[in-house]
């Protein structure tokens, strides 16, 4: 018997590596009964391919450099709606993340295919105060509640606000992300040795600028005091991230090192002492979970998610309060009983997460879906 197709749409994929990313192609990498159809660009094939998910690409940008975000995913939008195939009964129609790129060809495609099943990944509320995004956010959100069969959160919380914007509460799955703690357990410290590392996309939601402010109160207090940013994103951004490290003489205690391979990524993770993770949107977050993963304790902001992912190991503080994310680092490598104790328990909360068991609910998920139609 034939298989049915999982068609997802990684079509809004910029560069880097997210968290929604990187859950899709754990997923994929796991999901076995399925023939599997990724539209995404040059570069979500490249890093699909790169991580092991086998499957038909079809390409709808070939930039080899992600640039003019609203030209770019109006060009990645034009192509899919052009792609010709279709979608049968018990096929499922993937939607890796909420944004149009990815939610408005699906939508078209579930018009023209009625008897398709729509299955949409939905990671957190973009805020207000990102004025395109969330305008954005809220016309994806109009299209997936009038058409979607399932959608996947990862947490709790995300729950109860989609039910308050008028989604269905029986049509919504949690079902949280999680870490290769194997494959972490395999890769060698780096002889590069850090105080403090970030992980994650070069992006102003991800407090990057913040960590400027953060370090230049830790050398106050520490001259040393060493921070590796590891992650792309728009080169414009990070030259400007550049240039705020320069006018602030901060040369010395911090390096952008760029996107990494997991196997450098993760040896400068075991190498560093804390976890820095100013960022101001997560539903999940996948980064601070595999630093945990790594013996790392996190300091981040206080997001509410963070509550039910991180109950221990994680230092969550007030958003904005930027002195106090600064002396909580310095107690932390000071204090050597306190960073043992949450080094422990980091590495427990990491342990409660495993790509198999989330690869295997999803599956459960789409069969499930599946029987009900």
């Amino acid at each position: 018997m034939k298989k049915p197709k999982l068609i997802a749409f990684m079509n809004a994929y910029s560069q880097g590596k997210s968290g929604g990313d990187m859950a899709f192609i754990e997923i994929a990498k796991r999901v076995k009964n399925f023939e599997k159809v990724i539209i995404t660009s040059y570069l979500g094939e490249k890093l699909c391919q790169k991580n092991g998910v086998k499957a038909k690409y079809l390409i709808t940008t070939k930039e080899k450099e992600f640039k003019n975000i609203i030209w770019t995913y109006l060009q990645r939008v034009a192509k899919a709606l052009l792609f010709d195939f279709k979608a049968k009964k018990d096929d499922i129609l993937l939607g890796t993340s909420d944004f149009l790129p990815d939610v408005l060809p699906i939508f078209w495609l579930k018009i023209k295919n009625p008897k398709a099943i729509w299955v949409q990944h939905i990671f957190h509320l973009i805020p207000s105060s990102r004025k395109i995004p969330f305008f954005a956010q809220k016309i994806s959100f109009l299209l997936i509640k009038n058409k979607v069969d399932l959608v996947i959160i990862d947490n709790s919380l995300l729950k109860n606000d989609l039910i308050n914007l008028g989604f269905s509460e029986n049509k919504i799955m949690v079902n949280s992300p999680g870490v290769d703690i194997k494959k972490i357990e395999s890769f060698i410290p780096s002889n590069a040795k850090y105080d403090c590392v970030f992980l994650g996309r070069l992006n102003i939601s991800k407090g990057i600028f913040d960590l400027i402010e953060i370090w230049k109160i830790l050398t106050k207090k520490n001259p040393n005091i060493s921070l590796a940013i590891i992650g792309s994103g728009n080169k414009k951004l990070e030259q400007q991230l550049k240039n705020r490290i320069s006018e602030n003489n901060l040369e010395k205690n911090i390096d952008i090192l760029g996107f990494l391979e997991d196997k450098k990524a993760f040896g400068i993770l075991k190498s560093s002492k804390v976890f820095v993770f100013p960022s101001h949107e997560e539903g999940f977050g996948i980064a601070p979970l595999e630093a945990q993963a790594c013996g790392l304790p996190v300091v981040a902001w206080n997001l509410p998610a963070f509550e039910e992912v991180f109950p221990k190991g994680m230092i969550k503080v007030k958003i904005g309060n930027i002195e106090k994310f600064a002396s909580k680092v310095i107690e932390l490598i000071a204090n050597k009983q306190l960073y043992q104790e949450l080094a422990e328990e980091a590495i427990y909360n990491a342990s409660r997460y495993d790509w198999d068991k989330v690869a295997k609910r999803e599956l459960y998920l789409l069969e499930k879906i599946k029987k009900s139609k």
